[in-house]
């Protein structure tokens, strides 16, 4: 596979409805580090409470991915 110089780490997300949700995502740059971009969509039919449920679980994989690149440098 060619290496992604971009930053570039988009993803679908199949849901168990089956209905599929595209997850922007990037790696950028900043010195000798980089940060993590994600954007987290609230889907139509999403309740407020289901919302931050996904926030959590999306910060808290963002925090995991901190600690295993941290680890590995």
């Amino acid at each position: 596979m060619e290496r992604n110089k971009y930053g570039v780490l988009d993803h679908d997300v199949t849901m168990p409805s089956g209905e599929v949700v595209y997850n922007p995502m990037r790696v950028v740059p900043d010195g000798d580090g980089c940060e993590v971009v994600f954007t987290l969509r609230r889907l139509t039919d999403m309740s407020h409470g289901e919302f931050a449920r996904d926030a959590g679980l999306v910060q808290a994989d963002l925090q995991r991915l901190k600690r295993v690149l941290e680890a590995a440098g």
